[in-house]
């Protein structure tokens, strides 16, 4: 709402004013903090060696920062993981007083480097591809006259410097280098040397001087043969920037290692072929700027963004391999467009995002890095299709059912010409998608919403009118005024209008989840997925049949009872499902309410949903007695 009156705004503003001047230290100090835990791991190996002191200025330099990280951490607010930050402090400290190993040394400064950023939801990734011509050029123009044109740390103005500029080229320090450690110190600087901060540059231009940087020492590497990196866990943003070079190797072999070189040099990769759970995670992180700049209407934007444009296309892939943590996920996410939509706290938003994001990390441990088993790959395309296409099978069948019922096989054209022009847009509407515009995950939930609810209006138009044929004395007319009249040419186009919203509602999904499938699937699981796609048309063929054989068989007068009940059915699941759509869109408020969630019938533990379900079926009831009152 915009303020009337000056005060009000001027309260406002001095308000964000102070919140900003008391929030930009504390970012400052985790990211210091972070930048003193990278320089320990990468520093202290050329300070012990065998547990002796190879080089006394630079261990007593350990000393002191290792005694810094005790020191910032306990300035660091309070915070449910802060006790075992200050113990990891502690045995870090102890670890470099001991002269113990290089290894456990890192190990402990990992640990602690990801709790932090995960606590207090530090951005670890470019938002924005790092350019690496850009970053050549402000090489050239910013650190040559230090680290040399090579980067051998050997420039003019190194001469006589203590300490010496970083030399990028030595392999062993840049196996100990993460890329999110490079950027924070063009970020920050490092204290007590001539290192400065590059705060001048944008953070789209720090992220890509820290990749150019961080692929110097191995520049022979960089038009070597890419590794295969579609099943690599290093195929997430957020890890590559993170895991040092040494780290790769322990966890993933040589390949890893290998495939740390490529995507330092190609950055390219993640922002033509990036995981959908990575994208999601980045979302969720523009969540949080957007609210820490006071402007929740783009953080909600950013959450509707993540959940439609990046959990969605895979929560089916994930449904394979565990239902609940799928379930979990989407109720978070809702929940957290809820918090931001009732200007809930920077500090319970950023709690609720910690929450998705541990349990999408859950998840993309779940898919395999990117890659379904044959038997998962099965199962999600199996029940894609089948959850897919059950509802509008059922209202195409019950339609030809009925006019084949009513010995008007000569109008079953025009539900032919309603589904096939569906799938026949569908599947235009999906070329489009990827050859022509950029169809949002808000546009499919909108175009499926707004089909629902047309749907449920015509389910029940159509229910109604052959619940009017039920009664005997409009049994008896309907049946003497002859088909031909009864079935006029109007009835027959809103036959075919329902048939073709019933199927183009779900096509277009469909074709969507299964190019998500499809990318995610090993080349071994894909013939797996076709044999899921086969056995779900397989089943709707056989629920079809089922339909037309024994609906056929009933008297005409129930026959119209049973599909008109069928069309109300359907009205209420569609309903439910429509508004669900338009929720996911961001369209129409989600409010949560205790209740029991069920997906093939519509039904989701939402008031809005439920109320209007409710009302349809008390119009239902309504209109049902007062016909059955008039026979």
């Amino acid at each position: 709402m915009r303020p009337r009156m000056k005060s009000p705004f001027f309260l406002a503003s001095l308000l964000i004013l102070i919140f900003t001047l008391l929030t930009r230290p504390l970012m400052a100090d985790t990211q210091q903090l972070l930048q003193l835990i990278d320089y320990v791991g990468v520093d202290y190996s050329g300070a012990i060696v065998n547990g002796e002191v190879a080089n006394a200025a630079e261990y007593a330099e350990m000393l002191d920062f290792s005694a810094g990280i005790v020191q910032q951490v306990t300035d660091l607010p309070e915070h449910p993981i802060k006790s075992a930050l200050m113990e990891q402090a502690n045995k870090l400290a102890l670890a470099v007083q001991q002269k113990k190993p290089a290894k456990e040394v890192r190990r402990l400064g990992a640990q602690m480097h990801q709790q932090i950023v995960s606590a207090w939801q530090i951005i670890v990734i470019p938002r924005k591809q790092p350019d690496m011509d850009t970053a050549r050029q402000l090489y050239a123009d910013n650190c040559t006259s230090c680290h040399g044109v090579d980067g051998a740390g050997n420039g003019p103005a190194a001469v006589g410097m203590d300490p010496a500029p970083t030399n990028f080229l030595d392999i062993d320090r840049y196996r100990q280098r993460t890329l999110f450690g490079l950027h924070s110190t063009i970020t920050q600087g490092v204290n007590d040397t001539a290192m400065p901060a590059f705060n001048q540059l944008s953070d789209e231009d720090r992220w890509s001087l820290a990749f150019y940087v961080g692929t110097l020492a191995v520049q022979g590497f960089a038009d070597k043969t890419p590794p295969d990196t579609t099943e690599s866990p290093l195929l997430n943003m957020a890890k590559l920037t993170t895991t040092t070079p040494d780290q790769a190797q322990d966890l993933y072999g040589p390949q890893g290692d290998a495939i740390m070189t490529y995507l330092r040099h190609h950055p390219e990769v993640f922002f033509n072929n990036r995981s959908n759970l990575a994208f999601a995670r980045e979302k969720l992180a523009d969540v949080i700027i957007a609210y820490e700049g006071n402007d929740p209407k783009a953080a909600y934007a950013h959450a509707v963004e993540a959940y439609l444009e990046g959990f969605e296309l895979v929560e089916q892939n994930i449904n394979a391999f565990d239902k609940p943590l799928r379930l979990e996920i989407e109720i978070a996410m809702t929940g957290l467009r809820n918090k931001i939509r009732n200007g809930d706290s920077l500090q319970d938003i950023k709690h609720e995002i910690a929450y998705i994001n541990e349990k999408l990390n859950t998840a993309d441990e779940l898919l395999g890095s990117n890659s379904l088993s044959g038997g998962a790959a099965f199962a999600s395309a199996f029940f894609i299709l089948l959850r897919e296409g059950l509802e509008a099978l059922l209202i195409v069948a019950a339609l030809a059912a009925f006019l084949v019922r009513t010995k008007r096989r000569d109008g079953l054209r025009y539900i032919h010409l309603g589904w096939i022009s569906a799938l026949a847009l569908g599947l235009l509407t999906w070329w489009a998608s990827i050859s022509l515009v950029n169809i949002s995950g808000a546009s499919r939930e909108m175009t499926e919403g707004v089909a629902a609810i047309v749907a449920t209006l015509v389910l029940l138009y159509v229910g109604f009118w052959m619940h009017d044929k039920t009664s005997a004395a409009k049994w008896k007319k309907f049946i003497d005024d002859s088909m031909h009249k009864a079935l006029t040419s109007g009835t027959l186009w809103t036959l075919t209008g329902l048939s073709f919203i019933a199927v183009y509602r779900e096509a277009f999904e469909t074709i969507l989840f299964y190019q998500a499938l499809w990318a995610q699937t090993s080349e071994a699981g894909k013939t797996m997925a076709m044999s899921g796609f086969g056995s779900a048309v397989g089943i709707l063929a056989i629920v079809g049949w089922l339909i037309m054989r024994y609906s056929v068989r009933l008297p005409l007068r129930q026959f119209f009872a049973v599909t008109g009940g069928l069309m109300f059915v359907l009205a209420i699941i569609f309903a439910g499902k429509g508004i669900a759509a338009l929720q996911e869109a961001g369209v129409i408020i989600s409010s949560p309410v205790s209740f029991v969630r069920i997906d093939l019938l519509g039904i989701y533990p939402n008031l809005q949903g439920l109320l209007t379900q409710l009302g349809l079926v008390i119009l239902a009831f309504i209109l049902w007695n007062k016909k059955s009152a008039g026979r």
